[in-house]
């Protein structure tokens, strides 16, 4: 009797055997099989609606959402004998936005509310009297990368000028991005820098007869006495006294200012405020009501209608996996039977079948779909016949061209000589034979099978332009892709892993049933 040992293993354990050695399709399996478990367990998955904006569903959450799109700065003072007071009530403090489409503020009693009107970047010049300072406005991580001139710090003359002495005016600069000028002549040439970038840039408009560019003559440094009677400047930053008492001299460029009190004859008596100095000279503000990025609040970002994107993706996943599965498998029953038909009984049913086979083939896949699509219409349902149209040629073929290699073998014609009907046949000995490839094909056309859905609802032939649908999704979100990676970026990464997985998995599967390969 024949042992266990010597008798020969079943091709089951054998193509398991045989697979498991394909590590790539045996990862690309795990992750099908992920991708699937996510669209089954959509409904339960999704931390957000993703048919609804978020900001509709912070409440329900517990969470505020203007406190996503606002931020508080608290600005400090410096008077001019170095100490610093904060402002007591900020009733003087005037805010003024670049752009208030982008943010814009309101003062408070110890600075100023800064807030997200859309996204990119902008600034908020801070002024208090003479003195301005400016800060910059980063929404949405929409950061354009230059730095701004924040303050101007000047040195007061520790002594008092005499009538008919002159002074140079020692003044520097502090940027956004904390860099230090220390002289006249580098922040001269830091402003016509700037002034050659925005000369560079697209001129911005309000909508109206302003336009947001600021005037070149701001760009330059200027000097004016506000105590004409006292002291006297010229443009170059020299001070002279000219009559006794207590002097102030305006140092203004590109709309912030400071001040430098000068003592003629007499010691100064008294402080005066000379710089705004804001704790924070960059501030980055979340829009929450469109295009948030990617964040421990919404992994994958939010869309143009502030929906949330991990959630549509991992919605969209149903939608996509339907559409191949529904599609590929109705071409593969399709298929089967008519390339059995056809590969079996031949004669003018064979010719017939593949004409028509031949017709179907010599149009593109995609332009097959579309003009099915042209003749019914869109919606998924359509998709999904359209899809199924341009598989039906392919099982076809390979099924047709597996039964002419099968109907010739030994135990086929065994059968037809011992009188088995032709059904019979083919069911039970030339249809299990098949299977093998047709597993393969199938596998590896629900990739083609997602990526031409995708592409028919990129084109806005998938029905609800609305629905979370990977291609729907990317078609929404094309016309900000130059500006926002994120909406694009992962439906489009969903339909290449998705699709890539498929095709790897075919491979492993075709390499596994291939009785030509060892072992």
């Amino acid at each position: 009797m024949q042992t266990m040992e010597n008798q020969s293993p079943s091709p089951f354990r054998t193509f398991l055997k045989k697979f498991r050695k394909q590590r790539v399709a045996l990862w690309s399996l795990f992750v099908v099989v992920g991708i699937v478990f996510a669209g089954v367990f959509a409904p339960v998955l999704v931390p957000y609606d993703p048919h609804r904006p978020v900001t509709d569903q912070y409440k329900e959450k517990g969470m505020d959402a203007s406190r996503l799109t606002n931020e508080q700065v608290s600005v400090t003072v410096w008077m001019s004998d170095g100490s610093k007071a904060a402002d007591s009530d900020g009733s003087g403090i005037t805010l003024v936005s670049e752009d208030g489409q982008i943010a814009a503020a309101r003062k408070t009693a110890s600075g100023a509310f800064v807030y997200a009107n859309g996204e990119g970047t902008t600034s908020i010049l801070v002024s208090n009297g003479e003195i301005a300072t400016r800060l910059k406005v980063v929404v949405s991580g929409q950061d354009n990368g230059r730095p701004y001139l924040s303050q101007l710090v000047a040195t007061v003359p520790k002594q008092p000028l005499q009538n008919g002495a002159s002074v140079k005016g020692d003044v520097g600069a502090i940027l956004t991005d904390g860099t230090k000028l220390a002289e006249m002549t580098d922040i001269l040439a830091f402003a016509k820098q700037y002034e050659a970038v925005e000369a560079a840039a697209p001129a911005t408009s309000d909508g109206f007869a302003n336009s947001a560019e600021a005037p070149v003559e701001s760009r330059s440094l200027s000097f004016q006495s506000l105590t004409p009677a006292v002291v006297d400047v010229s443009q170059d930053g020299t001070i002279t006294a000219i009559g006794d008492g207590e002097g102030v001299i305006k140092v203004s460029v590109d709309g912030i200012s400071t001040l430098i009190p000068v003592a003629v004859n007499q010691p100064i008596r008294k402080s005066i405020p000379v710089r705004l100095a804001p704790d924070s000279l960059v501030m980055n503000l979340m829009n929450a009501y469109k295009h948030q990025p990617p964040s421990s609040l919404h992994w994958f970002g939010t869309d143009h209608q502030n929906r949330d994107i991990f959630s549509r993706v991992l919605w969209g996943t149903r939608e996509t996996l339907l559409i191949g599965f529904v599609s590929v498998s109705i071409g593969a029953v399709i298929g089967t039977v008519l390339g059995l038909i056809a590969g079996y009984w031949g004669r003018w049913i064979d010719g017939l079948i593949t004409r028509c086979t031949d017709v179907l083939l010599a149009f593109p896949g995609i332009l097959l779909a579309i003009a099915v699509i042209a003749l019914l219409g869109p919606g998924i349902t359509n998709i999904i016949f359209a899809v199924s149209v341009f598989t039906i040629p392919i099982f076809i073929r390979i099924v047709r061209g597996s039964t002419l290699a099968l109907k010739e073998m030994t135990y086929v014609e065994a059968a037809r000589s011992i009188g088995v009907r032709d059904s019979v046949i083919v069911m039970r000995h030339i249809f299990p034979g098949t299977m093998s490839v047709v597993m393969v094909y199938l596998t590896m056309r629900i990739g083609t099978a997602i990526l031409i859905g995708a592409s028919l609802s990129f084109l806005g032939l998938g029905g609800d332009i609305t629905a979370p649908e990977w291609g729907a999704m990317l078609s929404a979100a094309k016309d900000n892709s130059r500006n926002l990676f994120h909406p694009t970026f992962f439906p489009g990464i969903s339909i290449v892993i998705t699709v890539l997985c498929f095709n790897l998995m075919g491979d492993g599967l075709r390499d596994a049933l291939d009785p030509k390969l060892k072992e």
